[in-house]
């Protein structure tokens, strides 16, 4: 297993989520990225479902647990704001272990609360914060495996 803490510009681990992310999907039975997004405005990647030909926006955020227990997103890069097509892709990396996949609606964060937090202490931002009291609870409900088929 890996020391992801050691890991050097810290931009690695956000590249590595992202393609662990893009990975999970292609894997997926019913689903498909059909394209990457270069100015990362508000999504990474745009998945279809097969099934429903539904499309979804993921963006891929990625906590260093050894590092800082919180992530966010800042308001100013969601162009098109929360919405029902926005889904955060989360990794969550331990050292010593495999990252874990998790994945949630962007609208989560429509009624804040300890774990989904909407501040502006420098800047307005829709953030995640895992600690001893909300982690359980996140990783009970938002695991990649169980959330993938709603979408």
């Amino acid at each position: 297993m890996k020391d992801w803490s050691q890991l050097r510009p810290l931009s690695k681990l956000d590249q590595l989520a992202e393609t662990i992310m893009k990975t999970a999907f292609l894997l997926s039975e019913n689903h498909h990225v059909i394209q990457s997004y270069l100015n990362h405005k508000g999504a990474h990647f745009k998945v279809i479902n097969r099934v429903g030909e539904s499309e979804y926006d993921i963006l891929c955020l990625q906590i260093n647990i050894e590092k800082t227990n919180y992530a966010f997103v800042s308001k100013s890069d969601l162009e098109k704001g929360l919405r029902d097509d926005l889904w955060i892709g989360l990794v969550v990396f331990i050292n010593g272990q495999k990252p874990t996949k998790y994945l949630f609606p962007s609208t989560v964060w429509n009624e804040p609360n300890q774990m989904f937090t909407d501040t502006a202490v420098k800047n307005p931002e829709y953030g995640i914060n895992l600690n001893q009291h909300t982690m359980k609870e996140f990783v009970e409900k938002y695991v990649f495996e169980a959330m993938v088929n709603k979408i």
